[in-house]
């Protein structure tokens, strides 16, 4: 089995390598473009500014939305993301990115309650007035009709959630969303469980923040995906704080599972892994959609599990230029915040939206050359955090490609998997195999099955 699926993902590497040499990755990229986007038409900067929602002679008016209370607040997690986009402010305000203009944060809660979030949008726009939203809540949905009607620019991080390829105006800080969640996912995760040597997968979430269509987005790449993989238990009906995992250990046992992949916060995922453990449950891989940080490091329960993030390892080296200055500028503006995947996601949400500011025209950036310069960037890496991309070719896609790590619980780190390249899936599109992008197509030629773990 092991020898037939090794030649396969060689096949398919070889297959799709040859499809991009042949199509140029030009036409590949024009093929896939949404049509929502793909006439998309330059602003030119005005010959005479006009006055701009929260743009003034000397600052630039910038909301936020998290939920920085509430249940769904992850423990600081959300405050992470913001600390991240703060010192990425002040590192831009240091260095005059924008001009003479400096960044102002204006941070609101909407405590993950839709209605709240809502509140939240409106009070920033109608009193705070504020140029752009920085988007960190899983229930940004509510709020989206209204920032799209209203013409503000919106960058954030997706979460899953559709209004990233729906609302011309949102950014993902790299990749977007498809609006059709249930017909247009991805065979990435499928990809890297046939890299570590998964066969068998119990797939597991909680009944909160899109836990079931993430698990069956993944539960169908792998059908897609076949070749010796399959789906042996899925659930996403774990409540919120729950503490009794032995039904779900001996049921995940009794399938013969032999993988495991969650979408849990991490007090969730130590409770499962451990009752595992005790049940005896021959699981030898576990994947986990979060807990990128390093109090994970400290935990044996997590010793040698993977975890898929959406941007190069803060451990690569030589480290991009991009994670050098996140790294000092934490240490330098934001002391004691936890340098980790959400305080990095935050950081990477404010240079997208500095990016937006550029691509506008620092002098009069008006809100319409925000959203359709950046729409019209290409190779946007955030100064080496990620491979390139386009945002009018992400838009209206599932995230393809994913980098991993592995804890290390010996050393107390994370170890970059899979020689620190993404891995990347087929697109999956109205139950079809559309063409892959430009960076789909190398990422897995780079990283054949042989790579994995090292």
């Amino acid at each position: 089995m092991k020898a037939r699926r090794g030649t396969r993902s060689v096949a398919i590497a070889c297959a799709v390598a040859a499809a991009a040499i042949g199509l140029g990755s030009t036409a590949a990229t024009a093929q896939q473009i949404d049509p929502a986007v793909k006439n998309v038409k330059r602003v030119a900067a005005p010959k005479h500014c006009p006055t701009i929602p929260g743009v003034s002679e000397t600052e630039i008016r910038v909301g936020s939305i998290a939920p920085m209370t509430g249940p769904t607040s992850g423990s600081g997690f959300s405050r992470n993301i913001i600390e991240g986009i703060q010192a990425r402010f002040a590192f831009a305000n240091a260095n005059q990115e924008t001009g003479a203009r400096t960044l102002t944060l204006i941070p609101t809660d909407d405590r993950g309650e839709p209605a709240q979030n809502l509140a939240a949008a409106q009070q920033l726009v109608e009193q705070e007035q504020v140029y752009g939203v920085l988007a960190e809540s899983a229930v940004g949905s509510t709020s989206a009709p209204y920032l799209s009607q209203h013409g503000v620019p919106v960058v954030g991080w997706p979460m899953g959630l559709p209004i990233y390829g729906t609302y011309a105006n949102f950014f993902g800080f790299q990749y977007a969303n498809t609006k059709d969640v249930a017909s247009s996912y991805t065979t990435r995760d499928a990809v890297v469980i046939d890299k570590i040597g998964g066969e068998r997968v119990a797939l597991v979430a909680s009944n909160t923040g899109g836990g079931s269509v993430f698990i069956e987005q993944i539960a169908a790449g792998i059908k897609r995906f076949g070749d010796g993989l399959s789906v042996a238990y899925k659930t996403t009906d774990i409540p919120l704080g729950n503490t009794e995992w032995g039904s779900y250990a001996q049921q995940i046992k009794d399938s013969g599972a032999d993988t495991i992949y969650t979408r849990l916060a991490t007090p969730d995922n130590i409770g499962l892994v451990n009752a595992l453990k005790q049940a005896g449950a021959p699981i030898r891989n576990v994947i986990l959609a979060t807990g990128y940080d390093p109090r994970v490091t400290n935990l044996s329960a997590l010793d040698g599990a993977y975890l898929g993030i959406e941007f190069k390892p803060l451990e690569t080296t030589p480290a991009p230029k991009g994670i050098a200055d996140f790294k000092a500028a934490m240490a330098q503006y934001r002391p004691g915040a936890t340098v980790d995947q959400a305080a990095a996601a935050g950081w990477l949400t404010g240079t997208t939206f500095i990016e937006g500011i550029k691509a506008a025209g620092v002098t009069c950036p008006t809100r319409e050359g925000f959203i359709s310069n950046l729409r019209l960037a290409k190779d946007y890496t955030a100064d080496g955090f990620f491979d390139p991309i386009s945002f009018q070719d992400v838009f209206n896609k599932p995230a393809l490609c994913n980098y991993y790590v592995k804890v290390d619980y010996a050393t107390k780190t994370f170890l970059p998997q899979f020689n620190s390249e993404p891995v990347c899936g087929d697109l999956i599109k109205n139950s079809k195999v559309a063409a892959p992008t430009a960076a789909a197509s190398a990422a897995p030629a780079r990283t054949p099955a042989t790579t994995a773990g090292k």
